[in-house]
C-alpha cells in the first residue's frame, strides 16, 4: 500500500468527536435538569386534608354558591397607597361578613402570593356593600384574584397591574 491510500484511525477524523460531543452536551443537559427539577417543592400541586380533589371540590362549591347568590363585586387597588376596597356589584348576602379574605396568588411561586382581609366598611353612594383593606406590599405582574367569605363563596378575578377588576364566580381561579 501506498502512503496515500492509507486511512487515518476514527479518532483522527472530525465527524465522530462532533457526535459525541453532542450526545454528551444532551446527557449534561438532562442532567442539570434533574438537578434543577429536584431543587425545593411544587408549589402550583396543593393538597387540602383529603388531597388536592378535596380543595377542589370545596372551591367548586364555593363559585356555585356564589352563581347561585348572583355575584359579583369590584376590587379596587390605589397603587401609591396599597388601599384596596372591594365593592358588591351584584346578587345579595344572606349575612352581610365583617370580613372577607382577599387573596393574590402569583402563578407559578407560592412565596410570593399577597393575602390579606378586607372588613366591612359604610355603603357607597348607591347603597352596595363596601369593604375596606390594605396591602403591605403591591404586587407586580399578573395575578390571580380570590376574594372569599370562608368556604361560603368565592369570586376569581385576573389583576394584571390595571387599578380596578371585576371579581366573578366564574373567573379564573387559583387553587389555595
Amino acid at each position: 500500500m501506498t502512503e496515500g491510500s492509507q486511512q487515518a484511525p476514527w479518532y483522527r477524523h472530525f465527524w465522530p468527536w462532533f457526535i459525541i460531543a453532542l450526545l454528551g452536551m444532551a446527557v449534561t443537559a438532562s442532567l442539570y435538569t434533574l438537578f434543577i427539577a429536584s431543587q425545593g417543592n411544587d408549589s402550583l400541586v396543593v393538597a387540602g386534608d383529603g388531597g388536592t380533589n378535596v380543595v377542589t371540590e370545596r372551591n367548586m362549591e364555593a363559585q356555585l354558591s356564589a352563581m347561585d347568590l348572583g355575584l359579583s363585586a369590584e376590587l379596587v387597588m390605589d397603587e401609591a397607597t396599597g388601599s384596596i376596597q372591594v365593592t358588591l356589584l351584584s346578587g345579595t348576602l344572606p349575612n352581610n361578613p365583617p370580613t372577607l379574605e382577599l387573596w393574590l396568588s402569583h402563578p407559578t411561586f407560592a412565596d410570593r402570593d399577597e393575602r390579606t382581609t378586607v372588613t366591612i366598611g359604610p355603603p357607597d353612594a348607591n347603597g352596595r356593600l363596601v369593604w375596606v383593606g390594605r396591602l403591605l406590599d403591591i404586587p407586580t405582574g399578573k395575578r390571580y384574584v380570590v376574594l372569599r367569605d370562608g368556604d361560603n363563596w368565592r369570586l376569581n378575578g385576573v389583576w394584571e397591574g390595571e387599578p380596578n377588576i371585576r371579581l366573578t364566580p366564574a373567573g379564573p381561579a387559583a387553587d389555595d
